[in-house]
């Protein structure tokens, strides 16, 4: 059976990300407690495979999480954090980006604490703690950050049709940050135990610290996805096949305005890792759909993501180490130089 996305289920999965989450009673301590306890596990288990690639790395890792529960904004800041108090990491549940900066947190590291830097600077920019500073918009925050440190690379532009011509056209979005914080409801303070009052007067104060911030012109390199597939819905496979296992596919949307549901436009509204097996590419995913990580057929989802009016193609990024590191992970670029 073919694997058929909902576009609109993919439009309230990323405005709920990025508008409000819901209040829960959570204890952020006891589970990054209980993270810490799997994830030594998992990397005793990844000692059976030592001289494995990032890319093995990636596959074994994010497979590891196969059936995790799907879990919306599943990270925040920590317990001690002012705005959003939910844990800075676990392993019990996941949403589309929380999944893919822990996998590729883990792939990187050889150890917890390793795991736990890498994370915070794949999270957020400069490595610095705070709301404000979390890669909140894949575009112009994650992609940009993770790039200028080092961690990925664009590789959109290097796929080529069969005259060795690149097939990737640009589009241009304005991501409208102080909308964003001004659209923000009190639902975007979560704190491990509720002040409703407090959480009112912190929901203004951290729109006030957006609205000090500057509308942003994302421009994103994507494959459309009419060049992917012909009009019958035959999928290209030389394309296809230039795509790498291990490699992040990142959903890419044109003209999806979507300002009076979270004060801004977006561009990228979804993104997981492109696994190859037996000769079949995948898309391995955190889903809301099917409520857990689960492997998808790539060239299924794309061709049923045409029927969106706003799904327009895919941006792929790939990680550039290709071993893990065992000291601090801030600036890859570092040691690509010194191995020069």
């Amino acid at each position: 059976m073919k694997y058929t996305p909902s576009p609109l289920h993919c439009l309230l999965i990323f405005v709920c990300i990025l508008s409000s989450y819901f209040c829960h009673a959570i204890d952020s301590a006891a589970i990054e407690q209980q993270a810490d306890a799997s994830i030594r596990e998992l990397y005793h288990s990844l000692e059976s495979i030592p001289n494995a690639s990032i890319t093995e790395r990636i596959d074994w890792i994010s497979e590891h999480f196969k059936g995790t529960p799907y879990i919306l904004g599943s990270l925040g800041e920590g317990p001690n954090a002012r705005y959003d108090q939910f844990p800075r990491y676990r392993v019990d549940g996941f949403d589309c980006d929380t999944y893919v900066n822990t996998v590729l947190a883990l792939a990187v590291a050889n150890s917890l604490e390793t795991f736990k830097q890498c994370l915070q600077y794949t999270r957020y920019n400069d490595g610095k703690i705070a709301y404000i500073n979390r890669n909140h918009f894949t575009s112009i925050d994650w992609n940009r950050n993770n790039q200028n440190r080092g961690l990925i690379k664009d590789i959109t532009l290097s796929i080529k049709n069969k005259l060795n011509q690149p097939v990737a056209l640009y589009t241009k979005t304005m991501i409208d940050k102080p909308g964003w914080y001004a659209h923000k409801t009190k639902d975007t303070i979560r704190w491990v135990h509720e002040n409703k009052s407090e959480q009112a007067k912190c929901l203004s104060e951290l729109q006030k610290k957006g609205h000090k911030l500057k509308a942003t012109l994302s421009v994103v390199p994507y494959i459309p996805l009419n060049v992917l597939f012909t009009k019958d819905g035959t999928p290209d496979r030389d394309l296809f096949n230039q795509i790498p296992s291990g490699s992040i596919v990142e959903i890419v949307r044109i003209n999806w305005n979507i300002r009076h549901l979270i004060g801004t436009s977006l561009n990228i509204s979804h993104l997981g890792f492109a696994i190859r097996k037996n000769d079949q590419l995948y898309f391995r995913q955190a889903s809301s759909q099917h409520g857990k990580v689960v492997d998808v057929p790539l060239i299924d989802y794309l061709n049923a993501a045409q029927k969106s009016p706003t799904i327009k193609g895919i941006n792929i990024q790939v990680l550039i180490p290709k071993k893990p590191i065992t000291h601090f992970c801030k600036n890859f670029k570092s040691d690509l130089v010194s191995k020069k």
